[in-house]
């Protein structure tokens, strides 16, 4: 609740009345191959009205250190014995479904650490999933020289260090290439195009294609978040 660009976003209203955070848990849940989906939320004061949420609506949910976001997500990860982490953030109002059944899938095919698909900005901005092996992200807990950005974005020191880890990077398919397009959420801007986009569809669940042919039939709705910068991603690693 306590984002600096956009205070209280979390459980800002997007749809009929329904918070951000309803939204990305009804799009997690719309995963074949996600088994429960966690809040790793603080401990902080600000944040209970998050914790009464997932309480009210039978959402699992963590609290751990507000600033610590990688230890709080160990916590979730030790508390619910997880073995593998698809890690978002709850902002993400466009999740993808299809598309993280599919980064689950490559992950699997495979002995790897860490499958993703942002290392390169080829999806939508905002269209992405992190597939991590859950000891990895213990075993970087564990560890007493990480900075506080790595311990802050909690796969960074992954993406930062490739030589360690066995990675793997989704490109996007033609139908789905255009990084030009901000689907995220950290301004203003951002909250007022998600509800338009919302509005359109009426509902909850609908595609990244959806999205994408809405772009085309009517760019003037994402006019407004084109000139905003992003501040943190894999795609901009040192």
């Amino acid at each position: 609740m306590g984002s600096s660009r956009l205070p209280g976003k979390t459980l800002m209203s997007v749809h009929e009345g329904m918070p951000l955070l309803e939204c990305v848990v009804r799009r997690f849940r719309a995963c074949r191959s996600v088994d429960d989906v966690v809040v790793a939320t603080t401990i902080e004061e600000g944040d209970d009205s998050i914790a009464e949420w997932c309480e009210r609506n039978g959402v699992s949910v963590f609290r751990g250190p507000e600033e610590d976001v990688l230890k709080r997500v160990v916590g979730a990860i030790q508390e619910y014995r997880a073995d593998t982490v698809v890690q978002m953030g709850a902002d993400s109002a466009y999740l993808d479904y299809e598309l993280i059944d599919m980064l689950v899938d490559h992950y699997c095919s495979g002995p790897l650490d860490y499958v993703c698909n942002d290392l390169q900005l080829t999806y939508p901005l905002g269209i992405y999933g992190h597939v991590v092996r859950a000891e990895k992200l213990i075993d970087l807990d564990a560890r007493t020289d990480l900075s506080a950005r790595d311990r802050c974005d909690v796969v960074r020191y992954i993406w930062e260090h490739p030589e360690a880890y066995r990675i793997s990077n989704i490109e996007a398919p033609a139908d789905r290439r255009c990084p030009e397009l901000r689907l995220t959420i950290d301004y203003p801007e951002d909250m007022a195009q998600a509800r338009e986009v919302y509005a359109h569809f009426g509902d909850v669940l609908f595609t990244t294609g959806q999205i994408l042919a809405l772009y085309q039939k009517k760019p003037e709705i994402f006019e407004m978040t084109k000139s905003l910068m992003q501040q943190s991603a894999p795609f901009l690693k040192k």
